[in-house]
């Protein structure tokens, strides 16, 4: 990708960050739903959010999730939640989406399946796996 199409692209989304401040709720949804997901903006908040019992779904590939991932969290993909595989029975169990980092939509299109499904505590990560080890994006 062409490094100003790059710019572009992490300028919108810090812009699209920074418009709901920390930790709020978002609408991911379309078609008038009033679902929403919460956004963790950092390590802490996923920590604490992994405390209270969030699953935490990787949508990265194998081989990047193989050379690491967050402890305990589950490979999958957007289309296997389409179809109906890996979210828990309970649809108010905390579950977490994330992926590589800030451009990444796969959490966000986990997200709105796991909304469009009935789950009502809905919680992404948009920094992902590179925020997780400490890369810094470009807002910071």
């Amino acid at each position: 990708m062409a490094w100003p199409v790059r710019i572009t692209l992490l300028m919108v989304l810090a812009f699209a960050l920074g418009a709901c401040g920390s930790n709020i709720r978002r609408d991911f949804g379309g078609g008038g739903s009033d679902a929403a997901a919460m956004i963790l903006r950092d390590r802490p908040a996923v920590e604490i959010s992994i405390w209270e019992g969030a699953v935490v779904f990787d949508l990265r590939d194998y081989t990047a999730w193989a050379q690491g991932h967050i402890p305990g969290a589950r490979l999958t993909t957007v289309q296997d939640l389409r179809d109906g595989r890996g979210l828990p029975e309970d649809k108010e169990a905390p579950v977490l989406f994330m992926g590589e980092g800030p451009t990444d939509s796969r959490p966000e299109m986990a997200a709105y399946e796991a909304m469009e499904r009935g789950y009502t505590n809905v919680q992404v990560y948009p920094g992902g796996w590179r925020n997780w080890i400490g890369h810094k994006s470009v807002s910071e």
